[in-house]
């Protein structure tokens, strides 16, 4: 078929034409992001020369600095100008000209120190899905067109001095899985965010007041402290009840003196029903207070045990004291197995004997899979921690064997056994009470505000692996190679010393074998290598000072690491502290990813872990 020599020539033309046109939209971005750039940063005009970006250039094809565009070289994807000491403004206009000419999905100005506010016309970034503008000295009033950006997954807007209320419908953002607005001066209630599918939220030191959101229990409270008027889970302070609708009295369009006495005799009856009911409920939440009070009060509370139970050759006479245990007395049983209270550690405690731990007040720390944690003060002075095991298939015999093989392998950062108890009803373990509390209450619920610097969180994570690797190589060495991990790692698990040294505790008192569920859902015998897994967990923790219960912190930071914005998975708390500590801190994330692989051959010996982040600690 042939073409014509004018179809050809209008071809040619229009061709033409759309290049010159796109050359024109290329031209315009550039002259804007110039003046965008410039805009920002008032007092050193020679900040763009320094990045880069003259019109000479192409934003995309030479790489400007701060520039990321998508694969083959264009559109612009990203502008990340930040730690640039930029003390300018956010020119409105110019971002809606850059955001209508790209397709622009990140914007970070984090770590500056530009003022004025947030500008209305940011709601022209349809595509935006990250923005982060912490660490400025913004203020003013969020745009009320702000949640127009309904692809939006990311917002920082922390340590800044912005004000006024936050836009309502912000919770209508449906994609929305990052929420940051501390330490600034916002009032009003917290919008009702849906919290289910909020990964990180941080709303604190402002002057919100009103009930938290639903769930808001999901983050620590660190996430909400600084703001007095706040309520609800997880804070200490309930929200009042709404107040009751109050009903209008009747029209009385013509009274007279016998319908006022009847009006009176009505309202006292009203009024005494009123105070009769009142008085009912609080009688009635004093008795269950003093109920309450009662039950927790007294030595340490445990189930019944039916006195059937108890060994044949129990002497009674040895447990007359108050309590709730059956207990067998003699040394030992029928099958060789001490029933009395065997001390490991008697340094301090060399008088203690199982009737103490019976008559000392107790309070319960918690109850976790394998049983209850109580905290028990011996003669008013001495505090020990007692686990009491449940629902365990090892024999006692079986027991007492575990319990002397963890003593003999003992390091400094794994907390050792005080005493224990075996019977036939009951399996105990006794350690040393330690105040600085858990890793996991350090990191995600520092009520106190203590700082935990990279330091402290770097001589945590060498010091678990390190005790970690001693007791999985002892324990094999003797030939105890089913036993040889700790089964259920966590950070809770891990207490601080009074030196802020991890001791690891708990170690081995798991039933084996065991079982855990792995992320996609498969089942996986347990091995020393399930131990590798949760210590990676642990350094996640360290690293992000996110919990790993409530979402999948995992699942996150690997979205976190493809989507190439690594350094969002840190601690903001620790990155000010340098490029060193940055290094060492992605060196870290390395090892814990390699920890978490899920095929369990894949991932590295803890004697491996162990090395790999002592050699961090040496940088």
């Amino acid at each position: 078929m042939e073409v014509s020599p004018m179809r050809l020539l209008l071809s040619l033309l229009f061709l033409l034409l759309i290049d010159s046109a796109s050359s024109q939209t290329s031209d315009d971005l550039k002259t804007s992001l110039i003046s965008f750039l410039g805009k920002l940063s008032s007092s050193n005009p020679q900040i763009n020369g320094d990045l880069g970006w003259t019109t000479a250039s192409d934003p995309c094809l030479d790489r400007w600095k701060g520039i990321k565009c998508k694969k083959g070289g264009k559109p612009l994807h990203s502008i990340a100008l930040e730690s640039l000491k930029l003390d300018g403004s956010i020119d409105g206009d110019l971002l809606s000209h850059i955001c209508n000419s790209s397709s622009l999905s990140v914007l970070s100005l984090k770590g500056n120190a530009i003022n004025g506010g947030l500008p209305s016309e940011i709601s022209s970034c349809t595509r935006l899905t990250h923005v982060y503008l912490s660490n400025n000295r913004l203020s003013g009033s969020l745009p009320s067109s702000l949640p127009s950006l309904r692809n939006l997954k990311r917002l920082d807007i922390s340590h800044n001095n912005f004000s006024g209320n936050i836009p309502w419908n912000m919770s209508r953002i449906s994609g929305l899985i990052s929420f940051l607005c501390n330490n600034n001066n916002f009032t009003g209630t917290i919008p009702e965010f849906n919290l289910n599918f909020i990964n990180d939220f941080d709303v604190s030191f402002n002057q919100f007041s009103g009930p938290l959101p639903a769930n808001s229990e999901k983050f620590p409270v660190s996430r909400y402290v600084g703001n007095p008027g706040l309520c609800g889970k997880p804070l200490d302070v309930e929200c009042p009840p709404p107040p009751s609708p109050l009903l209008p009295p009747p029209p009385l369009p013509f009274p007279s003196d016998h319908n006022s006495k009847k009006i009176s005799i009505s309202k006292s009856i009203m009024i005494s029903g009123y105070v009769l009911f009142a008085l009912v409920v609080v009688l009635f939440l004093m008795y269950k207070f003093l109920k309450k009070k009662k039950k927790k009060s007294g030595p340490l509370q445990m189930t019944k045990l039916n006195q059937k139970n108890v060994s044949e050759s129990s002497e009674k006479a040895e447990t007359a004291s108050p309590s709730e245990y059956s207990i067998s007395s003699p040394s030992h049983n029928s099958a060789g197995v001490s029933t009395s209270l065997v001390l490991l550690k008697k340094d301090g405690c060399k008088d203690l004997k199982f009737e103490d731990l019976l008559r000392a007040p107790a309070e319960l720390l918690g109850k976790g899979r394998f049983g209850s944690l109580y905290k028990v003060v011996i003669n008013g002075s001495t505090e020990l921690a007692v686990k009491r095991i449940k629902d365990w298939s090892l024999s006692g015999e079986e027991f007492q064997k575990k319990i002397m093989m963890m003593d003999q392998a003992r390091h400094p950062n794994v907390l050792p056994v005080t005493a224990f108890y075996c019977s036939k009803q009951e399996k105990l373990v006794v350690y040393d009470f330690h105040k600085n509390g858990s890793l996991y209450k350090r990191l995600h619920d520092n009520r106190e505000g203590r700082p935990f610097t990279w330091k402290s969180r770097l001589n945590a994570a060498a010091g678990i692996s390190a005790g970690l690797s001693f007791m999985q190589q002892s324990l094999i060495n003797s030939g105890a190679t089913t036993a040889a991990g700790h089964g259920n790692l966590k950070s809770s698990n891990i207490l601080l010393s009074s030196t802020m040294d991890p001791l690891i505790s708990e170690y081995g008192l798991t039933a084996l074998p065991t079982h855990r569920e792995e992320l996609a859902g498969k089942t996986e015998p347990f091995s020393p290598s399930t131990d590798v897994y949760d210590l990676g967990v642990i350094f996640l923790e360290l690293l992000t000072g996110k919990p790993s219960h409530g979402f999948n912190l995992a699942q996150w930071v690997h979205s976190v690491v493809r989507e190439e914005w690594t350094v969002e998975v840190f601690d903001r708390l620790l990155l000010s502290d340098g490029e060193m500590v940055e290094k060492a801190m992605m060196r870290l994330l390395q090892v814990a990813l390699q920890c978490m692989k899920g095929d369990a051959n894949a991932r590295p010996r803890m004697a491996e872990v162990a090395a790999m982040v002592a050699g961090i600690k040496e940088i």
